[in-house]
């Protein structure tokens, strides 16, 4: 999944080898992360894939693409709570999920050793968001176009 290999950090294709119903999911160990992909649409499965995580004391990214944007969920197992549709913006070398508008929730940035909460955005201002958003969509093959 490249969603892990953007992130960084020792990658664990088969977790269910070590950890019984995490199938289908990929585990980055260094941040304790279990990320599971899905194509159902907002608020669907979010019981059973935290009950997994929650088992296993791992937070949890929960990438859909049940739309033409692709949305995150977000679980944090020491507070048992998820963080609902996120989107990945790039910014300064490190990925970040940002909150939608309305929602007072708050900035995660994602990196080897696990999730990072901030209330404050990272971005200076709107133009940077949107570049970062941007960013965050491109395939590898247009990253090194772009370079």
């Amino acid at each position: 999944m490249m969603l892990a290999a953007d992130i960084g950090g020792p990658i664990d294709f088969s977790p269910e080898r070590r950890f019984p119903d995490t199938q289908h999911a990929v585990l980055l160990e260094g941040a304790n992360l279990l990320i599971v992909g899905t194509r159902t649409g907002p608020n669907i499965g979010l019981n059973d894939v935290s009950a997994v995580a929650r088992q296993h004391g791992m937070d949890l990214l929960l990438a859909r693409f049940s739309g033409p944007v692709v949305k995150y969920d977000i679980y944090r197992c020491k507070d048992d709570q998820w963080f609902t549709g996120y989107q990945r913006a790039w910014f300064e070398g490190s990925f970040w999920f940002c909150p939608p508008d309305e929602v007072d929730q708050p900035f995660i940035l994602a990196h080897r050793r696990g999730l990072q909460f901030s209330s404050h955005a990272p971005f200076p201002d709107a133009r940077r968001f949107e570049a970062g958003l941007s960013l965050a969509g491109l395939t590898s093959t247009q990253w090194q176009e772009a370079a």
